[in-house]
């Protein structure tokens, strides 16, 4: 059993890592391969690893089906169908998942289109419910994300949920139509809407109604951010998402209470042993909890663990740990071959592991020991994992979840629970509870706050080495080894490298460009060999989402930089200057230039004619001059950096006016080897005087994949075509990075989304 999981679970994760989806001939080629050796165990792996293989590529290609095709995304399509989710609500428009039965673009009805599409109702959107059947005029664009180091992969998150188009909705288009599409997951979607809908009449907005919503229901849209970043800076944030935890709690619960109330009943216990009584309570009140979260991926997966370990109970088979574990293994990747995409997946067999070699056999003297042991462990144990997934660590987590993990579990989550389960019968008790649920979470946050405040309980990492995780999870086992292992310290020396890694930097004298992808803005980090400065942050998308925190400072992780010596703010225009604040956060007591410097606190004015040095490499602000007019788009900084290596010119949405300004004032010093395309490309920038001053040998061009705008402008294409000028473009290369070094002269490096891409990225 256990080389058959490991070889099903190396087959399926061997398969993640194409850009194209694997030939099955893998799956032929290497069962042949273990046939002359068919006894030997490595064989038999081999096998599986065949079939895994297999089972992932049949899988993925079931999942990537039909795509929206990229010359359609500007252009009004229809499509008939239903919603099939939850409407999540903002504060200004709401999202929703619709199952699409047809569509049609320009009347012409369409034979493949892709079946589950994400939409966005702006503005004054109807009370959708799950079922109701809906005729909309929509615009669509194939799945698209940010492509940079460090950064979360949307793409692979939409793949993951089965959708293969994103758009918005065109509300003059769009019309409710009779009946409704009552399939089994709509039916359990009406419910659980209907149910968070009675929570909200009965608990007030204040009082814990987003997290009762999201432990009773796993409907988190309500969770406030503030608390969100508490429970992430604690590692408590599990405890908000309804998994193994919690299904596995509420099944120990009602396990050990119905075995004590079938004991109490002779006749039971000869039609059926208390034990096997428990189990199968136990699992029934896990299936119904799992059904209220909505069945979602990670309780499937902890229903699927808690019946095969409750099974061994009800067929009376005693089965050691690690067999069922490797059983629950094997289980989840045939039902379900992409959950290795998810974080989940890997942190729920972990922790089990963690908590079997960590613990197994050594408990100690009292509950409250052993607990403090788990988490613990589950802190070592988890850290190559937790750094390698989230690229963080919370140092604080066993302290902040051995309070908060039995408070949770064994008081809010019954109490909401069975609110939630009265609310129905008896609707002023169910209210009473659900009130009660709500402010026994009232003493957790100031004990989370307090917790989340101290020095060091919070750590931002960049991505690891396979180098580095290698010595950490050496390091790990070597920690949490039986009493008596020497030289435990050794442990604490192999984890080091994974919390202190060295910072990436060009040699001394290079330095190297990287124009992040912030879809419709721009952002740019330029390296020497001692110092890192950042120009724009690219735009702020909504209060719980900017570039800053969601690109820019993941990068800066990514290369281990601690330290960041400058921010230039261009403009203040949101596109560029939307993440700075979270970027300052993220990285305090950074000095700030800005154009307009009255606008940010503690920052200094750019103006033309400054200039320093790092390491080897000028840099010289080229505008605004005191004089400069306009607006503020031809007021913005402009930052001109040369090095023995080659020249950059960083500009972000300059104007026609202010070109002429600048080769007027600064003529032949201009000239660069690479240039940023200003203003994303569009009409009213890049002319041909201003082209012919910088005579750049390669452009960079920063624009969101399928803008509003139509970014770039086929007229200024050609005028750098004809140039002989090289375009290379966020929206389809992801981040771009320049090397500028006096050995190689300039050079464009592959661009992010080429060297990262898998099998379900756009892909050029």
């Amino acid at each position: 059993m256990c080389s058959a999981a490991l070889g099903l679970l190396i087959g399926i994760f061997a398969a993640q890592q194409f850009m194209h989806p694997p030939s099955l001939w893998w799956a032929v080629a290497l069962p042949l391969l273990a046939v002359p050796a068919w006894r030997h165990p490595v064989s038999k792996t081999l096998l599986w690893v065949g079939v895994g293989l297999a089972w992932a590529a049949w899988r993925a290609g079931v999942l990537l089906g039909p795509v929206w095709p990229e010359q359609a995304m500007r252009q009004d399509a229809v499509l008939s169908g239903y919603v099939s989710s939850i409407p999540q609500v903002s504060a200004h428009s709401l999202r929703f998942r619709f199952r699409v039965e047809a569509a049609s673009l320009h009347g012409r009805a369409l034979q493949e289109f892709p079946s589950v599409v994400r939409l966005s109702w702006h503005g004054a959107a109807p009370r959708l419910r799950p079922g109701q059947r809906w005729r909309l005029g929509v615009r669509l664009k194939p799945p698209n994300g940010f492509m940079n180091p460090g950064g979360f992969d949307y793409e692979r998150w939409l793949f993951r949920q089965g959708i293969r188009a994103t758009g918005y909705v065109r509300p003059h288009g769009a019309q409710r139509q009779p009946g409704l599409s009552l399939t089994p997951s709509v039916r359990l979607s009406r419910l659980r809407m209907e149910l968070a809908q009675r929570i909200a009449a009965v608990v007030p907005e204040g009082d814990g109604r987003g997290v009762l919503m999201a432990l009773t229901l796993g409907i988190r849209d309500g969770i406030p951010q503030t608390r969100w970043q508490t429970l992430l800076d604690t590692g408590t944030n599990h405890l908000i998402a309804i998994s193994g935890l919690h299904v596995g709690m509420v099944a120990a619960v009602i396990g050990l209470l119905m075995r004590r109330l079938w004991a109490l009943v002779p006749r039971l216990t000869l039609l059926l042993a208390a034990p096997r009584a428990a189990a199968l309570c136990a699992l029934i009140a896990a299936g119904c909890y799992a059904a209220l979260a909505g069945f979602t991926v990670p309780t499937q997966r902890a229903l699927l663990m808690l019946a095969i370990v409750l099974g061994g109970v009800l067929l009376w088979r005693r089965a050691r740990p690690a067999c069922s574990l490797s059983t629950a293994l094997l289980a989840v990747l045939l039902l379900d071959p992409l959950a290795v995409m998810d974080a989940g997946f890997w942190l729920s067999f972990a922790a089990v592991a963690v908590i079997l070699y960590a613990v197994t056999g050594r408990f100690e003297a009292g509950w409250l020991r052993t607990w403090g042991r788990v988490q613990w462990g589950l802190l070592l144990g988890l850290l190559p994992l937790t750094a390698l997934l989230f690229q963080r660590v919370a140092p604080i987590a066993p302290l902040a979840n051995l309070l908060a993990v039995p408070w949770v579990g064994l008081v809010v989550v019954p109490l909401a629970l069975l609110g939630l389960l009265l609310l129905g019968i008896w609707p002023a008790a169910g209210g009473l509870l659900l009130a009660l649920a709500g402010a026994a979470l009232g003493p957790l946050w100031p004990v989370l706050e307090f917790l989340a405040a101290l020095p060091g309980a919070h750590l931002r990492l960049g991505v690891p080495s396979l180098t580095a995780l290698g010595f950490a999870l050496c390091g790990v086992v070597w920690m949490l080894a039986p009493r008596g292992w020497p030289a435990r310290w050794l442990g604490v020396v192999m984890a080091g490298p994974l919390l202190w890694p060295p910072s990436v930097h060009p040699p001394p004298g290079d330095w190297r460009l990287t124009l992040l992808d912030v879809g419709q803005g721009m952002s740019a980090v330029v390296q020497t060999a001692r110092h890192t400065l950042v120009f724009d942050a690219g735009p702020r998308f909504s209060p719980r989402f900017d570039t800053g925190e969601a690109v820019v400072a993941p990068y800066l992780r990514s290369r281990a930089l601690r330290h960041l010596d400058l921010v230039v703010i261009s403009h203040d225009d949101n596109d560029h200057s939307g993440g700075v604040e979270s970027l300052l956060k993220a990285y305090p007591h950074t000095r700030v230039l800005a154009s307009n410097a009255v606008a940010w606190k503690g920052s200094e004015a750019c103006r033309a004619g400054q200039g320093w040095t790092w390491d080897g490499v000028r840099f010289e602000m080229l505008s605004p001059s005191a004089r400069s007019s306009g607006g503020r788009n031809d007021r913005s900084c402009v930052l001109r950096i040369s090095g023995a290596g080659g020249s950059a010119l960083l500009l972000s949405d300059i104007e026609a006016e202010a070109e002429h300004r600048l080769v007027g004032r600064w003529g032949g010093r201009l000239a660069s080897d690479v240039m940023i395309v200003p203003h994303h490309g569009s009409a009213t920038s890049s002319t041909e005087l201003f082209l012919d001053a910088v005579h750049p040998k390669l452009a960079l061009l920063s624009r969101g994949f399928g803008n509003r705008f139509g970014f770039p402008k086929s007229t200024v294409m050609r005028r750098y075509a004809v140039r002989g000028i090289a375009i290379a473009d966020t929206a389809d290369s992801g981040a771009l990075a320049v090397s500028f070094s006096s050995a190689e002269g300039v050079r464009l490096l592959p661009g992010y989304r080429e060297k990262a891409g898998r099998y379900w990225n756009r892909l050029q």
